[in-house]
């Protein structure tokens, strides 16, 4: 299975067209489509790669409103608090991010983030473990992918998710200046930024498993 990931478009949707050059067979979206809420065109754009046959799977970020996220609803691409089973192989979102300093449309407080996620995957716990995507908008506290100028600002809560239920892939975003693949246990990490997108293969069937991923650069427009 082909697994391309973005993140935190912002409202700008021209160079998605480079995905269809690598026919996945999913797109992932970590959030953060638009910029509160302004440059709604890039909805329509996921809508015709969906009408492509591209499967997607998309969570808010922190700068979506609830008009965007009303929208994503309407199209059939929010997996934020949901889950979906593709050929055996889970795909978990969870939408927003921890707390900013800069008081964002779609923000929550650690306890909130771990127990959306715990609801979420509440009757299928034992069946996702080491088999799983977790599709975050925030990443995961101290690692490659949530590192600024001033530190770490991740989130403790999608950490302790990856320490407790081991998912294949971690397919986060955020912080623009953490473009990055890493690793925390057995858990691929990828922060893609906005300036370049993942491709990843994943087996199914007894041997799932992460057989590789790459980072590729947008072009600049």
């Amino acid at each position: 299975m082909r697994v391309i990931g973005v993140t935190d478009l912002h409202g700008k949707y021209h160079h998605l067209s480079r995905v269809l050059q690598y026919k996945p067979d999913v797109l992932l979206v970590s959030g953060d489509i638009t910029h509160f809420g302004r440059d709604l065109k890039v909805i329509d754009y996921l809508r015709y790669l969906k009408e492509e046959g591209i499967k997607i799977f998309a969570v808010p970020g922190n700068c979506d409103t609830l008009e965007v996220i009303e929208k994503m609803n309407r199209l059939g691409i929010n997996l934020d608090g949901r889950w979906v089973n593709v050929d055996g192989i889970y795909y978990v979102g969870i939408g927003g991010s921890n707390r900013t300093p800069f008081n964002t449309p779609n923000e929550y407080s650690e306890e909130e983030l771990y127990f959306k996620f715990i609801n979420t995957v509440r009757e299928i716990e034992e069946d996702i473990k080491g088999r799983f995507i977790l599709i975050s908008h925030a990443p995961p506290y101290n690692t490659m992918a949530d590192r600024t100028l001033d530190g770490h600002v991740g989130s403790i809560a999608i950490r302790r998710i990856i320490q407790e239920y081991r998912p294949l892939l971690v397919a986060c975003g955020h912080i623009h200046e953490s473009r990055c693949i890493d690793k925390l246990g057995s858990t691929y990490i990828v922060n893609p930024s906005p300036l370049s997108f993942f491709i990843s293969h994943i087996s199914t069937g007894e041997g799932v498993g992460v057989k590789g991923i790459e980072l590729y650069d947008f072009p600049v427009l």
